[in-house]
């Protein structure tokens, strides 16, 4: 399944930034165009940033490990490496977004959906804590490194739902035959944020700050600060 591929040639045409940063950034984001495009498009949307786009848990752990300037992910992210955010993303004025269970043929119940499909974004434990923290304890989690994989689940009924942000369930409708339903969670959680971590923190915090409005709204971001 391609989500959004169409649309990484739009966000490519726009990312022509007037600014340029210093620095080494890492970025730890799921995002639904491939992994080598996206870090295209940032290298593109932040000229003179040595960026590294990771999309598994365990090679974000081993990148850190090379000290970069900065790191872009969730806070959820940040908080389980013991880092602070310095830079925020927002939208409509928040710094949350909200979650939704997706299922086939109905709106999926949280209090009663037996097994969920999510991003592995803390490995598996952390992952599942994550998830039964939005829907409930009862929920058994099954993990997946990429939002196109999520569908699948579905389509093979290995899980009864699955769990992304909001903002991505029309592409996820788009690229199924299923008849999908969604039902909003009402706990939310943290959009992207920044972590300086080196002396060359501030320089790469600036220049995210100017990212290209089309690359920021591929993290779910309108503005930082």
């Amino acid at each position: 399944m391609a989500l959004a591929v169409a649309s990484a040639a739009v966000v490519a045409s726009s990312a022509r930034p007037a600014f340029a940063g210093s620095g080494t950034l890492l970025v730890y984001l799921h995002v639904s165009v491939k992994q080598r495009a996206f870090q295209g498009l940032l290298g593109a949307g932040l000229p003179g940033v040595t960026t590294t786009a990771v999309g598994r848990i365990a090679d974000f752990e081993r990148a850190l490990k090379d000290s970069p300037d900065a790191v872009l992910t969730l806070p959820l992210v940040l908080s389980a490496q013991g880092l602070s955010s310095t830079l925020h993303g927002y939208t409509r004025g928040s710094t949350e977004e909200r979650y939704a269970l997706v299922g086939a043929g109905g709106a999926p119940d949280p209090a009663r959906v037996a097994s969920v499909g999510a991003l592995d974004l803390l490995g598996r434990e952390g992952t599942a804590r994550f998830v039964r923290r939005l829907v409930g304890p009862q929920a058994r989690v099954e993990r997946v490194t990429k939002i196109e994989d999520l569908l699948p689940l579905l389509q093979m009924q290995r899980v009864e739902a699955v769990l992304l942000p909001s903002r991505l369930f029309p592409e996820l409708r788009a690229a199924s035959r299923l008849a999908l339903a969604v039902r909003e969670l009402e706990l939310t959680v943290g959009l992207p944020a920044v972590a300086s971590t080196g002396p060359a923190g501030a320089a790469v915090l600036a220049a995210i700050s100017r990212m290209p409005k089309d690359v920021a709204r591929l993290l779910g971001v309108e503005e930082w600060r």
